[in-house]
C-alpha cells in the first residue's frame, strides 16, 4: 500500500493550505536530477537513496513524497504546504511558481550556499513552527513531541540533508527557542 492509494484524501488538505499545491511521487527525473545534485554539493554526504527515499520535497506548488511512503502525515503536508505558501509570498502573491525562483535564491545562495545559508535556515524553521502549531492544535503532538522534533529537524537543517545551513549550535539555539515560544502561545490559549 501507498500513500497515492490515499491521494483524493491528501489533495483535500493541501488544498486547504494552498490551491495550487500538487501532490506527486518522487520517482520523476526532476527528482533523481535534484538528488544527484545534492550528492554532488554535499561532497557524497547526502546520499541520492536517502533523498529521493526519505524525504518530502516541495518546489513551488508541487509536493514529491517517496510513493513507497504507506501513508503521508498531516503536520509533514503543513510544513510542505507552508513553503508553497512562502514561493506565493516570494511571488508577491501571485502564485508559488512565480516565486520560486526568487526563493531558490535565497534558499540556495544567500548569503552563502554551504555554512550561512540564512534564508535556508529562516524558511525551514518557519515551515516547521507551522507543522507545530498544527500539532498541538489537533492534539497530534504534545510538548515533548515539539521539543524533540526542534530538536531532530534542527539537526538535519544544520547537516548535510540541507547543506551545511547554518552554524549547529546557531541553528539547535533557534529551533530550540522556536519551540518554546510556541508551546508557550498554545498554553496561553
Amino acid at each position: 500500500m501507498s500513500w497515492v492509494d490515499n491521494k483524493d484524501h491528501y489533495d483535500q488538505i493541501t488544498r486547504s493550505i494552498d490551491p495550487a499545491i500538487r501532490l506527486t511521487t518522487k520517482d520523476g527525473w526532476i527528482w533523481k536530477t535534484i538528488a544527484w545534485i545534492l550528492f554532488i554539493v554535499t561532497f557524497g554526504k547526502f546520499k541520492r537513496e536517502e533523498f529521493l527515499t526519505h524525504y518530502a520535497t516541495t518546489l513551488g506548488p508541487m509536493q514529491a513524497y517517496p510513493v513507497e511512503w504507506p501513508s503521508l502525515n498531516e503536520g509533514m503536508l503543513v510544513h510542505e504546504g507552508r513553503h508553497t505558501k512562502q514561493a506565493r509570498w516570494f511571488g508577491l502573491g501571485i502564485h508559488p511558481w512565480a516565486g520560486l525562483p526568487f526563493m531558490a535564491v535565497a534558499y540556495v545562495l544567500l548569503f552563502f550556499p554551504i555554512g550561512l545559508a540564512l534564508f535556508r535556515y529562516l524558511l525551514e524553521l518557519d515551515a516547521d513552527k507551522a507543522k507545530w502549531r498544527y500539532m498541538l492544535e489537533t492534539g497530534q503532538g504534545d510538548e515533548d513531541y515539539i521539543r524533540r522534533r526542534a530538536m531532530d529537524f534542527a539537526e538535519k537543517v544544520s547537516g548535510a540533508p540541507y547543506g551545511w545551513s547554518w552554524p549547529r549550535k546557531w541553528v539547535v539555539s533557534g529551533f530550540m527557542a522556536a519551540a518554546e515560544k510556541i508551546i508557550t502561545e498554545h498554553k496561553a490559549k
